[in-house]
């Protein structure tokens, strides 16, 4: 009777709408329950689920301004809205997701299941629309199985920071050798590319000439000193660069792990070996105190190259151990192997677990994948940060349970973005370096992003509902190239300045932008970027939120909020750019539509 009863509200609401004529037409196309939430602040005590409302405006001529005072809100005997979501401007034939707080009713178990309407009211509460969704009540406990972790989602704090910075460091530093040009690939591969003369990087014959054939690649450990490291100056570096958070390599392919771990897992770890030191805790303790604000990411690798006893498991170029002197073809140490019963149980679980728990992980960034227990990890570990009032996430390399993937919350293309819109959350990650992610000696200074294409990459990206991962890759002291921290903090003086454009906007559900043109959005400014220095006119080629009489306003530069001209011509928004506007940014100039 209760759903009946809603679907008949649903009705009332959508017959009651057709009546205004003047009214603006709108239809609400999705409601969904998600497992995100939000702090109360005073508005409540305790935490707000967020639902994710799709509204669209159907008609053909009236636009949904602030005048309209629209709101939308969730309706059901099992919920309460704590936090109605409004929208301001709504052009017709656009949609707008938002977001709406709400609390379970006394006594409705968390997680419970059943239906709510979410209602939408503008025009003076004289119009309405209305939906009946299938709700979940609440924030539901994970189960260890793929099902239960795949319905986890990006939380906002990891979809708003839009920018981090990932560090590829390890013993793969030490040679820091990828080749360059045509034949350069990752230098963090250095091992599987030596055992392979036939590798384009031609790493076999470079290791033979430079290092001879006695020379293995853990003989590198003992030169991995970290000699001229402070841990201060990167995470004041990331700051610089205008990122929200960080991502090192805490274990790469190689298996040298630069965190403390019990010596019945492992002692293959920059703890137990070369340069005996805790080289993650000592990282995330200068963030701590120095850059509070930085959420703290973990990339780890499930598998192994060369562990013996991934051998169980082996695909491919992994489990392919113990590993051999590709020159003399004996076996040689894996250096601090510790025998184990099992791979999945006694070493790859453990190892999650301790970035987890003693570590606290904001982001889990498995690579690889392939055979895991990352279901038992990822329900333990959400629920544990439930527990702590902590909202994380995990991508989407973080293997499978039983051939079933576990399908993280966010794509992670690797060298790689995309052309279109994506709906789904993700991440593109690539190094600072041409093809490289580890620090690669043979790069030229002028092979790195430099400031300009840092800014645009990270403006087409967050356009179309992603994150960039940037990627710099220190030497084995410790040291970061000079060239790298210059462009990093070149690009950090725009973002910090274009800051309100970028961080905490959403992607326009119309497209990321025509040519050279890319948008992003809040609930009371939309906002354009070009990617190249405009001319003394520019003209918007998409049908952009803009209304006349709207004040359209520079962001960031030296004439940060002078109002430029503008004007429709046709459907089109037209801005008049003096060089003095143009001369007064670099990389890329963003105007501001305020509602």
């Amino acid at each position: 009777m209760k759903f009946v009863r809603s679907v008949i509200l649903s009705i009332l609401f959508t017959l009651a709408s057709a009546s205004f004529k003047d009214s603006a037409q709108l239809k609400i196309t999705s409601a969904k329950s998600s497992p995100r939430w939000a702090e109360c602040g005073k508005s409540c005590v305790g935490r707000m689920q967020l639902v994710d409302v799709t509204l669209n405006n159907t008609g053909t001529s009236v636009w949904i301004t602030s005048d309209d005072s629209l709101q939308v809100r969730i309706e059901s005997d099992k919920l309460h809205t704590i936090q109605p979501a409004t929208v301001k401007r709504l052009r017709p034939g656009d949609s707008a997701i938002v977001e709406i707080g709400v609390q379970n009713t006394a006594g409705v178990a968390q997680g419970s299941t059943g239906p709510a309407t979410a209602v939408a009211q503008w025009s003076n509460n004289n119009a309405s629309v209305a939906l009946t969704f299938n709700a979940t009540y609440g924030l539901p406990s994970y189960s260890p199985n793929p099902e239960s972790v795949n319905a986890h989602e990006s939380p906002d704090w990891f979809k708003g920071a839009k920018y981090g910075i990932f560090i590829h460091w390890g013993v793969y530093s030490v040679p820091a050798y990828g080749n360059t040009g045509k034949n350069e690939s990752y230098a963090e591969w250095y091992w599987d590319h030596q055992i392979n003369p036939e590798d384009p990087t031609m790493t076999y014959q470079y290791h033979l000439e430079k290092y001879g054939a006695d020379v293995v690649y853990d003989d590198f450990i003992a030169n991995f000193t970290v000699s001229n490291w402070d841990p201060k100056e990167w995470v004041d570096l990331i700051n610089d660069a205008g990122a929200r958070y960080f991502v090192p390599t805490t274990k790469h392919h190689e298996g040298f792990a630069l965190f403390d771990m019990p010596s019945n897992v492992s002692e293959r770890n920059s703890i137990k070996q070369v340069p005996h030191r805790d080289l993650i805790k000592e990282l995330f303790d200068a963030a701590k105190k120095y850059q509070p604000q930085l959420h703290r990411g973990t990339y780890f690798s499930l598998p192994e190259w060369f562990n013996p006893a991934y051998s169980k498991y082996a695909n491919g170029q992994f489990g392919v151990g113990p590993p051999r002197n590709p020159y003399t073809n004996k076996t040689v140490p894996y250096t601090g192997f510790v025998e184990v019963d099992d791979f999945l149980t006694d070493i790859q679980l453990p190892q999650m677990n301790i970035l987890a728990y003693d570590y606290d992980t904001d982001i889990m960034w498995c690579d690889i994948g392939g055979p895991s227990l990352s279901d038992d990890f990822a329900a333990s570990w959400l629920n544990h940060a439930l527990q702590q009032n902590r909202q994380v996430t995990f991508n989407d390399r973080c293997g499978s349970v039983n051939g079933v993937a576990i399908n993280g919350d966010y794509a992670t293309p690797e060298y790689a973005s995309t052309t279109s819109l994506s709906p789904q959350h993700w991440e593109a990650c690539r190094g600072m370096d041409p093809f490289s992610f580890g620090y690669n000696y043979m790069t030229p200074d002028s092979d790195y992003l430099n400031a300009s294409s840092i800014v645009t990459t990270l403006v087409d990206i967050i356009s179309k509902n992603g994150n960039l991962l940037l990627d710099i890759g220190p030497k084995a002291d410790g040291t970061i190239a000079s060239i790298m921290q210059t462009n990093l903090r070149a690009a950090g003086e725009w973002i910090r300045a274009h800051g309100e454009s970028i961080f905490d906007t959403k992607y326009w559900p119309n497209g990321p932008g025509s040519g050279n043109f890319r948008y992003t959005t809040t609930n009371d400014a939309f906002y354009i970027h070009y990617l190249v220095k405009p001319g003394d006119s520019l003209t918007v080629p998409d049908a952009v939120p803009y209304l006349p009489g709207d004040k359209v306003t520079v962001v960031g530069g030296s004439e940060n909020g002078v109002v430029v001209d503008s004007r429709l011509v046709g459907q089109n928004l037209v801005l008049s750019i003096p060089e003095d506007i143009s001369s007064a940014d670099n990389y890329t100039w963003t105007f501001k539509i305020s509602y």
